[in-house]
């Protein structure tokens, strides 16, 4: 019965250079067939084997392989390389790295709900001043709607953010970042990987 020492060892005399250096011509036989068999038995058993032991890690990473494959839309397994060079970036990057990247886009969400805000009363300014330039004309069941012209335009500005909520905003990153240091934000990770690994595990 062949094993994988004897399967290696087969091939390593196989592919050996002669007293010539140079390569051996050998026409395969059965005893290699039988040697390559061993092998893939090997490769497969443990591939089986990491998958059993890492089966938290393989759901995490085929379920963001296919969030990239839909970003991608590859639709060609050649093609599945773009999708998986994300995924090679990432794993290769420090735990703490990523815990930073995190942490930031915890406070940048606060940012970018401060520059929404700015967005959508620039839009509704905007649409006010093309209404009042006549360059949008308001369509007849809006203006039965709301009862007019001005109506419609206050009923637009109503959806404004006032300046007090623009500064709640302000004083809530304060806060957040005073509360959600970088430690904090860290220990509630580690809490949540302990938790999710030993709910799972």
């Amino acid at each position: 019965m062949m094993n994988l020492k004897k399967a290696a060892s087969r091939f390593q005399f196989r592919f050996s250079k002669d007293n010539k250096g140079e390569f051996r011509n050998f026409k395969p036989n059965s005893e290699d067939v039988e040697a390559l068999n061993c092998i893939f038995t090997e490769i497969n058993k443990r591939d089986e084997a990491t998958i059993q032991k890492n089966n938290l890690f393989a759901k995490l990473l085929v379920y963001q392989y296919t969030q990239n494959i839909r970003h991608y839309e590859t639709t060609v397994l050649s093609d599945l390389n773009f999708a998986l060079k994300d995924i090679h970036k990432i794993l290769s990057y420090d735990l703490e790295s990523i815990y930073k990247g995190f942490y930031n886009d915890l406070h940048n969400n606060q940012l970018n709900k401060l520059v929404h805000n700015s967005n959508t009363n620039d839009k509704i300014d905007k649409k006010v001043a093309e209404i009042r330039n006549g360059e949008i004309q308001i369509e007849s069941f809006l203006l039965a709607k709301y009862g007019g012209k001005e109506n419609y335009i206050k009923h637009l500005e109503s959806g404004k953010i006032t300046s007090e909520e623009q500064r709640n905003v302000i004083k809530s990153l304060e806060q957040n970042k005073k509360t959600f240091t970088f430690a904090y934000v860290t220990d509630k990770l580690n809490e949540l990987v302990t938790e999710c690994y030993n709910d799972f595990n």
